[in-house]
């Protein structure tokens, strides 16, 4: 009897340990809040989604929501409350996450990179009939700024500083969403105002405006905007995080072939609500520098969030190889290479 009850607990152990595994193999995919600000910048919001056939591992391991943001610092807040996954951050809201949230926080893929040699950098634009020659002129003035701590904003304050002005004392900032920048400029609200493509080339167009500083005069190439999450969530799921960023970087991969260009301006375009002929810049010089493997350009990063630091934009500096973990792009290089 004593061998008979032994085998019976035996077989229920196993039966349970089946049906815990199986649970585990048909639970539901990790769904992956993903935060936003710009269009097409990002490009978050057209990356993901069931009818996506670039995709390997969607609705499988992970599912993807994007979460629009006006820019990274708000993007921060919903970070540290639980309310966000991954955010689209800038150098400044990175270390900000450390040392006044006091988040343990993984820099994990990224998104663009700004002023890098021959390609585009971001352009503030005012009046061309305004007397406002050099950034120094904008002293007593107005500037917009999408968010307070964004990649735009930090940039926009690395160039003030330069011109020996800062906010509050010498001119003042005005928050709004990218959208409004050239009516608010129209409008005589504010005297500059950071203008994103495709809506900078439109804008110099038309003969009314004129560039008056671009981010890379802050502090050279740097690396703008990048995915950032917490080190729990990211240890967390290093499964599903796995299979995200490698279906991340096949999706910027198929939209920057040139075989499928005109499927992807289409598409990108529709979201937009623009016609793919006003996007011709993407996957070219005139776009940010985009990684081919989303890679990003930690010695830029560092020496975006030293600069800002020593120009007191910041309350100090971070170690950014610290706060990095590129153990899933290099997963996802082996995953594409032997599975194109």
């Amino acid at each position: 009897m004593g061998a008979i009850r032994a085998l019976k607990s035996i077989m229920t152990a196993t039966l349970l340990l089946l049906g815990f595994t199986l649970a585990a193999a048909h639970a539901d995919p990790l769904n992956i809040r993903v935060g936003w600000s710009t269009m097409p910048g990002h490009m978050i919001p057209v990356l993901f989604g069931p009818d996506k056939p670039y995709l390997k591992h969607y609705g499988k391991s992970y599912t993807a929501e994007p979460v629009l943001f006006r820019g990274s610092a708000p993007q921060l807040t919903a970070l540290a409350a639980g309310e966000i996954d991954l955010i689209a951050s800038s150098p400044a809201t990175m270390a900000l996450a450390v040392l006044n949230a006091n988040l343990d926080v993984r820099l994990v893929a990224d998104i663009i990179q700004d002023g890098i040699p021959g390609y585009h950098s971001e352009t503030w634009l005012v009046k061309a009939d305004s007397d406002i020659k050099k950034p120094a002129d904008l002293k007593g003035k107005r500037i917009a700024t999408n968010a307070i701590g964004s990649a735009s904003d930090t940039a926009m304050r690395g160039v003030m500083l330069k011109a020996g002005l800062q906010d509050r004392r010498d001119f003042v900032t005005i928050q709004a969403a990218f959208p409004t920048m050239i009516s608010l400029l129209d409008q005589g609200k504010v005297d500059a105002a950071p203008i994103l493509m495709p809506g900078l080339t439109g804008a110099l167009q038309t003969g009314k405006y004129r560039p008056i500083f671009v981010a890379n005069d802050a502090f050279g190439p740097s690396d703008l905007v990048f995915l950032l999450g917490t080190n729990e969530f990211v240890s967390k799921n290093r499964a599903a995080m796995a299979d995200f960023i490698e279906d991340y970087i096949r999706a910027m991969r198929w939209y920057s072939a040139p075989e499928n260009r005109a499927a992807g301006l289409k598409i990108i375009g529709e979201f937009m609500k623009v016609p793919p002929a006003e996007l011709e810049h993407l996957f070219t010089k005139a776009d940010y520098f985009r990684d081919p493997w989303e890679m990003p350009n930690v010695p830029a990063l560092q020496s975006a969030i030293d600069l800002s630091k020593e120009a007191g934009i910041l309350p100090g500096t971070i170690d950014v190889k610290k706060y990095s973990d590129f153990s899933f792009i290099e997963e996802a290089k082996k995953r594409i290479g032997a599975n194109p």
